[in-house]
C-alpha cells in the first residue's frame, strides 16, 4: 500500500499517488486534487473580478474625462454605448456580464425584476425606433428584393391618381428633382411594370 499524504486544504489523508495529488518537482502538491482545483477556480474568478473592476473604472474614467471638457467631446449617446460595448468584450461579452448579474442576484428579487424590466423597456423601444429590423447590409438577395418590392407597393398604395398608358390603368408618377439618384426613381416604379 502506498503511503499516505494529509492535505493541507482538507486535512484528510489520503494515498499519496497521482489519483488523489496532483504531481510536483518533488513528489506531489501539498492539497489533494479536489482542493487544488477548488482553490484554482477561485483564483480565476477573482482574477475575472478583478480585470471587471479595472474595465469599469477605465469606463468611468473616460467618461467622466470627456465630460469635464465638455462640448464636442461629450459623447453622443451611440458613441457612447459603442465604447462601451468595446470595454466589455463586444456586445456579446456585455450580454455575458448582465447574465452572469442576473444570476448572481437572488431569485425572485428586486434586482432581477429591474434587470428584466431594463430588457423589456430597451427591446420595445429599440423596436418602435425600427431597430428589430434586420440591417440592409445583412439581407440577401432576396430579402432585399422582397423589402424593395414591399416598400413599391406600399408607395404605389399611397398614389391616387392614375393614368392610361397603352390602354392600360398606371399609378401616375410624381415629378422628380434631377438632382434625385436613379436608384429613387427607381424604387417608385411598380415590380410589375415593363421596362422601358
Amino acid at each position: 500500500m502506498s503511503d499516505l499524504r494529509v492535505c493541507i486544504g482538507c486535512h484528510q489523508s489520503l494515498p499519496a499517488t497521482s489519483h488523489y495529488f496532483h504531481k510536483s518537482k518533488d513528489g506531489f502538491h501539498a492539497r489533494c486534487r479536489k482542493c487544488r482545483n477548488k482553490k484554482e477556480r477561485g483564483a480565476r474568478k477573482k482574477k475575472r473580478n478583478k480585470k471587471l473592476e479595472e474595465i469599469e473604472r477605465g469606463a468611468v474614467d473616460t467618461f467622466i474625462t470627456a465630460a469635464r471638457i465638455g462640448g464636442a467631446n461629450i459623447p453622443h449617446s451611440s458613441e457612447l454605448l459603442e465604447v462601451m460595448m468595446e470595454y466589455f468584450g463586444g456586445v456579446r461579452g456585455f450580454a455575458n456580464a448582465y447574465l452572469k448579474q442576473y444570476y448572481d442576484s437572488p431569485v425572485g428579487g428586486a434586482f432581477r425584476t429591474k434587470m428584466l424590466d431594463s430588457i423589456v423597456r430597451l427591446v420595445v423601444g429599440n423596436t418602435a425606433m425600427g431597430g428589430a429590423k434586420k440591417p440592409l447590409d445583412l439581407m440577401t438577395e432576396e430579402e432585399l428584393e422582397a423589402e424593395l418590392r414591399k416598400q413599391v407597393l406600399e408607395a404605389a398604395m399611397t398614389i391616387k391618381k392614375v393614368e392610361v398608358v397603352d390602354g392600360e390603368s398606371m399609378p401616375k408618377l410624381p415629378l422628380v428633382d434631377t438632382a434625385v439618384s436613379p436608384e429613387r426613381v427607381l424604387s417608385e416604379v411598380p415590380a410589375d411594370r415593363p421596362a422601358g
